[in-house]
């Protein structure tokens, strides 16, 4: 398993999941946008993710396009709630607000969509080409 997962999709994954909730959460919070099709940005990051995948593991791509998706989510949103939880000195749950979670949840959810439409490309070009 530990071959299939890489460490730079896994820390922009990151990245773009704090991006994402900057761009999801009020205006009553510093830096943020309160922009409502923030899911755009998780349809486009797991979309792009999945020709990384294919390109870096071309015999089966799937399973580390799935796998990097599930850490990078994770770390994205527990693993930045839990590090601003420790530099603040409060508990988990504080940095876990619903509104996060609602953000997260539409970041995943057009998240899984682009896997999909990813993979049902990538299979459509290579039987296009003539590549098993």
């Amino acid at each position: 398993m530990r071959k299939y997962l890489s460490i730079p999709a896994i820390l922009i994954l990151w990245v773009v999941v704090h991006v994402d909730w900057h761009l999801a959460r009020s205006h009553h919070h510093r830096l943020s946008m309160e922009w409502h099709e923030h899911w755009i940005v998780g349809l486009l990051a797991m979309f792009s993710l999945v020709p990384f995948c294919a390109w870096k593991y071309p015999e089966r791509f799937v399973w580390p396009a799935f796998l990097n998706a599930a850490v990078g989510l994770f770390v994205g949103h527990v693993g930045e709630a839990w590090l601003e939880a420790l530099r603040g000195h409060e508990p988990l749950n504080s940095g876990l607000t619903p509104e996060r979670w609602h953000a997260f949840f539409q970041f995943s959810l057009a998240g899984l969509a682009g896997l999909l439409l990813g993979v049902v490309l990538v299979f459509g070009r290579r039987r296009w080409r003539g590549k098993p």
